[in-house]
């Protein structure tokens, strides 16, 4: 079976940004692919062909030079040795002519090049960054032993929305309807009840653009964070950055779906944002990263700006994330300190928690389980509305009365309990003054059928039948006083 080879190279009277550039330049020369491009490690792919399977050629540096290994990407087939050596000589042999070839001027713009770009300024932390992840883009769906909290995520969103495609939910416009029950963040709902919607939300995507875009951010922010905090502190961090991302845009909006992994996203930045503030890393590296991750935020929190984008989850989520970073950054500086790890992984999962449920409790609102219990009532209503429909008919005295004592006179007795046992339900101002016209309007229908019963009974009765008139007259000015109300809903 083939196995990796590996070679070591004298790169003396060189400095190491020079080593870089010559390196480069052979890569280009063989036709290799720079994949990833790392002052500390530089991995470029051969080309395939009939003779090649593909290889992988890894260099790393030391202080004497350079280790150049190659291995095969995929398949190790019997006897291959002599394919991973042959690429070997092939480097030591174009390294070689490249630095003795190499024009001043091209050397030049390479450094130049290293610079700008901000290659050097790259910390331990992304040695092994984007290695393989634009080649085999599978890499961040399959979760790894090294490297298995950003896929899991990623995993998760994407079956979600996969699932909820094959159940009929639109592609790309998904309705407001779909996305709430499919757990997204809705006012009513989760105040209503349904507190899992602050962490569900982060699941649940507004069609193909949306969850693509997402993902693409978490990746980025998986591979950066993930090596550097642990995947137990990034599951637990988007959890707790998503919740508060939810949270803040309970508080902000009215009565708007909110769905998407955006503001768990941000709180990851936020977090990279606030290590990035102290010296946890070297100050060359933080520099340059600093600079692109903030650019990153603000362009996104610009674009936030639209409408239809919940840019109070995203602002949530990185202020939540900032703190959770400073919040982490003693244990990250002490790692052997056990009482700062478990302080700096409990203090915002405790916070969020405590800061939702006072939240859930003083914002509470019932007036989703208000208006499903108001469907009861509408039903009763029309049962108890059917004598003035027999009325009609004239079926005669006994026949009027039978239907007013069997059925019309209960449902509205249901209806009054059925209100009263609604008064305790927290609402909103308009619901809760439209709750008050029902029930002096329920009020007033039992007295108008309670006088018809006493009307039938008396026959000409003229004060009962005043009295069943007046009642009838008050109940229909109340219904039109309800119905040119605009602060009713």
């Amino acid at each position: 079976m083939a196995r990796p080879q590996s070679i070591h190279l004298s790169t003396e009277g060189l400095s190491h940004e020079e080593t870089i550039v010559l390196l480069v330049n052979a890569f280009a020369t063989l036709k290799w692919d720079v994949e990833h491009l790392h002052p500390m490690r530089i991995v470029a792919n051969t080309p395939r062909s009939a003779w090649s399977w593909g290889e992988v050629v890894t260099v790393e540096f030391d202080e004497a030079g350079l280790t150049a290994t190659c291995n095969y990407e995929r398949r190790r087939p019997i006897g291959g040795n002599k394919r991973l050596q042959l690429n070997l000589a092939e480097l030591v042999e174009t390294f070689a002519i490249t630095r003795s070839t190499l024009p001043a001027e091209t050397m030049a713009a390479g450094l130049k090049d290293l610079q700008e770009g901000g290659v050097m300024e790259l910390d331990a932390t992304t040695s092994h960054a984007n290695e393989s992840s634009w080649k085999d883009i599978a890499l961040f769906f399959i979760p790894r032993k090294d490297f298995w909290a950003t896929p899991l995520l990623i995993d998760v969103s994407v079956l979600v929305y996969i699932a909820m495609v094959v159940s009929g939910v639109h592609f790309m416009e998904p309705s407001s309807e779909d996305l709430v029950a499919w757990g997204a963040n809705w006012k009513l709902a989760t105040l209503g009840g349904d507190w899992w919607r602050l962490i569900t939300a982060c699941f649940v995507h507004i069609g193909l653009l949306h969850v693509f875009v997402n993902m693409y951010a978490l990746a980025l922010a998986g591979i950066h964070l993930e090596p550097l905090l642990g995947r137990w502190r990034v599951i637990l961090l988007y959890l707790v950055t998503g919740m508060a991302s939810s949270l803040v845009s309970l508080w902000w909006h009215d009565n708007t779906v909110s769905a998407g992994a955006s503001g768990a996203i941000f709180g990851l930045y936020g977090v990279f944002l606030a290590l990035l503030l102290t010296d946890l890393l070297e100050k060359e590296a933080r520099k340059g990263m600093l600079m692109s991750i903030g650019i990153f935020v603000a362009f996104n929190l610009m674009y936030g700006l639209k409408d239809g984008v919940d840019n109070a989850a995203h602002i949530g989520g990185l202020v939540s994330g900032l703190l959770c970073g400073f919040v982490l950054y003693p244990a990250l500086k002490s790692p052997e300190n056990r009482t700062w790890s478990l302080v700096s992984l409990g203090v915002p999962s405790v916070a969020v928690v405590v800061i939702a449920a006072s939240m859930l409790v003083q914002m509470r609102n019932d007036d989703l389980h208000y208006e499903d219990r108001m469907e009861a009532f509408f039903e009763l209503q029309e049962v108890g509305m059917v004598f003035f429909d027999l009325w009609q008919d004239d079926p005669g005295d006994e026949v009027l009365l039978e239907e007013l004592r069997s059925r019309s006179i209960p449902a509205w007795e249901a209806n009054r309990e059925l209100l009263h046992g609604l008064d305790e339900l927290k609402l909103s101002e308009p619901l809760a003054r439209q709750h008050a016209f029902y029930t002096r309007y329920c009020e007033l229908r039992l007295t108008n059928f309670d006088t018809a019963e006493l009307l039938f009974k008396a026959g000409t009765d003229e004060a009962v039948r005043a009295e069943f008139e007046r009642t009838l007259a008050e109940i229909e000015a109340l219904v039109i006083e309800m119905n040119s109300r605009s602060d009713l809903p």
